[in-house]
């Protein structure tokens, strides 16, 4: 990664990938005192950190990456051998930025969209908590907003959250899924024809927005944040009453699979990992997240 801007500890706080890969050098150097949680916020820990590094070569002590210290800091860490890919996401953060869903611009327009339509009960959600306003809307982005981005100027909130049902993954020709349902067929055995039938017209009715035909499918995904049909026995109404189309419902089904998920890892960057999965496609999705979480 090249050097694009100087990174200090000022308000408000530099975000971004540049920021997360100097706290993943920081960290690989092993730092004292330590960067701490390589979340991509340029906080007074990676000051702190940054200022010791700059201490332990001969640089002046002001915690501010400058063009200088960039480059010392990733020549150092050229030589040290780690068991981890942590190294090469240092060298390489940006990488998946040509496969990003949304351009930075689009990005900042849906975080506007949303603030403007729902800031209040994203503060509700998320107070008390270690998740913050620009992740809900990394989320989203990553998400479904590059579906309805051009659907802000046409449709309520309401009816686009209505809306959001995306990914017949299971039906679609070449795929193939492990949880429950594993395709239409799995979940009419079990639930029967009615709901079979509702989830279905509400998949066609998303559909045909998008120019597509209709299909006998029932889809997986629901709500901006893509809540999994897999979680139907332990919240049932949430599927069944549509609640999808409710932003307090959908932020709470986020909020409580990513707590769960905060509850067992120690670094945001790895809580995002694992509510998206696991292996290359979920780290994948954890990167591009944090990038965009630091458009915001």
């Amino acid at each position: 990664m090249d050097f694009e801007r100087e990174l200090s500890f000022r308000f408000p706080l530099d975000r971004g990938e540049d920021v997360r890969a100097v706290q993943l050098a920081l960290t690989v150097l092993q730092t004292t005192p330590p960067c701490g949680i390589a979340d991509g916020i340029y906080g007074n820990a990676t000051k702190l950190a940054v200022a010791g590094f700059q201490r332990s070569q001969g640089l002046f002590d002001d915690g501010v990456v400058s063009q200088k210290t960039w480059t010392s800091l990733f020549t150092n860490t050229k030589d040290k051998q780690v068991p981890e890919p942590a190294i090469n996401r240092v060298s390489s953060a940006l990488a998946s930025q040509k496969d990003m869903p949304l351009s930075q611009a689009q990005g900042l327009r849906v975080h506007q969209w949303l603030t403007a339509n729902f800031g209040p009960a994203i503060q509700t959600a998320i107070e008390g908590t270690r998740v913050d306003a620009a992740l809900v809307s990394a989320i989203v982005c990553k998400e479904t907003a590059n579906v309805w981005l051009g659907w802000i100027s046409k449709m309520s909130p309401g009816q686009i959250l209505a809306r959001c049902v995306f990914d017949g993954s299971g039906d679609v020709p070449g795929t193939s899924r492990s949880a429950f349902p594993q395709n239409t067929a799995a979940f009419r055995a079990r639930y029967g024809d009615a709901l079979t039938d509702m989830l279905i017209a509400e998949a066609n009715a998303t559909r045909r927005l998008r120019g597509y035909n209709d299909k006998q499918w029932v889809y997986k995904g629901y709500g901006p944040f893509q809540y999994d049909l897999q979680h139907i026995d332990k919240t049932p109404d949430f599927f069944k009453n549509r609640q999808w189309g409710s932003m307090t419902a959908c932020l709470d089904r986020f909020m409580s699979v990513m707590t769960d998920k905060l509850n067992q890892a120690q670094a945001l960057h790895e809580a995002v990992r694992m509510y998206n999965g696991s292996g290359t496609r979920a780290q994948t999705y954890a990167d591009q997240v944090m990038e965009m979480r630091g458009w915001f």
